[in-house]
Formats: C-alpha cells, structure tokens, sequence
C-alpha cells in the first residue's frame, strides 16, 4: 500500500465539517460562546432566544434596562466578539 499525502489533523476535520455541512452550525455555537464569555453569566442568563444569520446577531432580553444597555454597546459588542473569535463574522448586534 503506497502512503498518501501527509495531511494535518486540522485540516481534515475542516474539510469533513464542510463538506457535511456542520461547518456554519459550529461558528454559530461559538459566536454564542463568545457573547456568553463576553456579556458574562449573569447577563447572558437575562438573554432568551439568540440567532445569528448573514452578520447579524439578534438576542433578546427580557429586562428593559438591559436592553438599553446592551443597545448603546452593541458596535463595541460587535467588535468584541470578532476579536475573540479572530474573524470578522459579526456585522450588527440586533437587540429586542
């Protein structure tokens, strides 16, 4: 049996989650680690339905107060989150 080209492990798996399509749903679940890391747990406990789709991050909350609050930071939430991420997938921070 003649040896294949030597491929890194890293490689393989983004190829196999790419092709399965599961790439998109493991940048969405760290896009929401990310978030939780960033607001922290108290914060991110008051946030209900969370969705990302096409560059736009939609949280809701259930406390008016933080709402506003999370509404004036959400460009520098913005940036936060593609810092922690190394990428530039977040566009807009949509908060309701």
């Amino acid at each position: 049996m003649k040896r294949q080209q030597t491929r890194v492990l890293s490689e393989i798996l983004e190829q196999t989650l790419n092709e399965t399509g599961l790439a998109g749903g493991l940048e969405i679940l760290r896009i929401h680690h990310a978030w939780n890391e960033l607001v922290g747990e108290a914060t991110a406990r008051e946030c209900g339905e969370r969705s990302f789709r096409e560059g736009v991050y939609t949280v809701r909350v259930k406390s008016s107060v933080l709402r506003c609050q999370l509404d004036m930071q959400k460009v520098f939430l913005a940036g936060k989150i593609n810092a922690l991420l190394n990428k530039d997938v977040v566009r807009e921070i949509v908060v309701h």
